[in-house]
């Protein structure tokens, strides 16, 4: 395997993790509004815990709503952490991937004295043919 291959691989494998760096952040939102929707049907005035609001009671879902938001806001966190992440692996895939594509372009490419030589020679076939 050649290291273009392999740098192709890893920025498939780093943009199929910012992908579900994404979807992580989704559910972290999804878990934070669940839990905030159920302490405010739980407790009409919640207390706060730091930033979160809670209703000190013995019922469980008090506790469900903090528990809830709090993992919540702990998987958005953590999504947002990986997306950063996983972009800078592949945007680092993607340079080098250019850098190694330009070199190669740029030994390949001709000078113009060896254009004009190969120009000079075709033309002196199609004369004497």
């Amino acid at each position: 395997m050649s290291f273009r291959d392999w740098l192709h691989r890893k920025a498939d494998e780093h943009a199929h993790n910012e992908i579900l760096s994404f979807l992580l952040m989704i559910l972290g939102v999804n878990l934070l509004m669940g839990g905030l929707l159920v302490i405010v049907i739980v407790a009409g005035e919640p207390s706060w815990l730091l930033i979160f609001p809670y209703k000190p009671s013995q019922t469980s879902s008090a506790y469900l709503g903090l528990i809830l938001a709090i993992a919540g806001f702990a998987l958005l966190s953590a999504g947002f952490l990986l997306v950063i992440h996983y972009d800078r692996k592949r945007s680092w895939c993607i340079k080098e991937l250019e850098k190694s594509s330009i070199h190669k372009r740029v030994s390949s490419l001709k000078s113009v004295n060896e254009i004009m030589q190969e120009y000079m020679c075709k033309k002196k076939r199609r004369q004497e043919g």
